[in-house]
């Protein structure tokens, strides 16, 4: 079988949402180079042996996406709508160089051989997520999730997730109700649910991440719990839950500052993530004019999840 491969060139910041919009539209798999990464893992080995200066110097900033169609897409109608969506994502994020190209590649040059460097992994110090064909045992009271890439945004590999999820983990308490904002695959639903909170209502505004989400949900035996819904944080009840977490992107974030403390209890706790480091003042005070304590922050590479509890002015 052949494949579409589309390539993006885009930034650090905004490779997530970029990934996300190609699921969003059909890829059947994404994959991401990021030369950030290999630079900051080479010069965090701390010795000039490893991290070779001419190395390091040959590496440039752009992350490069590539995203995998059947042929039922036509490279042309792909292209258009690739170009279309990149355009809304600029209007929030340096999206970047964009658009970088295509070819047509065989199955057995991804769709099968990338599975063996897809492992079960911890995403917090309790949580393993494991794809469904590999055979894993949970050990000593792991938690153990089956979650397969490529079906849309939100593996677990990716910082932003491993930070919430090492979040949701210190914080959620049994009985707990939890709102999951940007829900995606449904990846810290299953987490919370997990954890003990008896009652999660997830929500994204991406129809193919609603259906995933729900899958995943069944497949990890926590759809009795879990509410999977299309839609933003105002078409939800207006509820007070214990915790709410978004991992998205910082305008958004941002943006709820004005509504989140309405859909939690005092000193209800937000779990947010998505945030590149440079922006993490301006989270702060955003959620500072409005009530908010922030009370820890994390880092990871480039980015930051930070928790604060609701309080109000009254």
């Amino acid at each position: 079988m052949k494949w579409i491969q589309v390539r993006i060139k885009t930034t650090e910041e905004a490779c997530d949402a970029v990934s996300e919009m190609l699921t969003s539209i059909g890829a059947g798999g994404v994959e991401i180079e990021d030369p950030n990464e290999i630079r900051r893992h080479m010069e965090s080995l701390g010795s000039p042996d490893y991290a070779d200066r001419s190395i390091l110097d040959s590496l440039d900033s752009d992350v490069t996406v590539k995203a995998y169609f059947n042929q039922e897409h036509t490279p042309e109608e792909l292209v258009a709508e690739i170009r279309e969506r990149l355009r809304t994502i600029s209007r929030f994020l340096d999206a970047g160089e964009g658009y970088a190209g295509y070819e047509t590649v065989d199955d057995e040059d991804w769709s099968v051989a990338w599975k063996k460097y897809y492992k079960p992994f911890h995403i917090s110090e309790s949580v393993v997520i494991k794809p469904s064909w590999e055979e894993y045992a949970g050990k000593n009271g792991e938690i153990v999730i089956e979650l397969d890439p490529g079906m849309a945004f939100g593996t677990g590999t990716h910082e932003t997730t491993r930070l919430c999820a090492r979040l949701l983990e210190s914080y959620v308490r049994e009985g707990d109700h939890v709102l999951d904002i940007g829900c995606g695959t449904g990846i810290l639903s299953i987490i919370a649910s997990k954890f003990g909170a008896s009652r999660v209502d997830a929500i994204d505004i991406d129809e193919t991440a609603v259906s995933v989400a729900k899958e995943n949900c069944a497949i990890n035996g926590v759809g009795h719990n879990v509410t999977v819904r299309k839609g933003v944080l105002s078409d939800l009840p207006q509820v007070k839950a214990d915790i709410v977490t978004a991992n998205i992107i910082a305008d958004v974030i941002i943006d709820l500052s004005g509504t989140a403390g309405d859909y939690l209890k005092k000193d209800g706790i937000l779990i947010v993530s998505g945030i590149i480091r440079d922006r993490k003042q301006e989270v702060i005070e955003a959620y500072d004019e409005k009530g908010f304590e922030l009370i820890k922050a994390d880092e990871m590479g480039e980015w930051v999840a930070m928790v604060f509890k609701w309080q109000s002015f009254s």
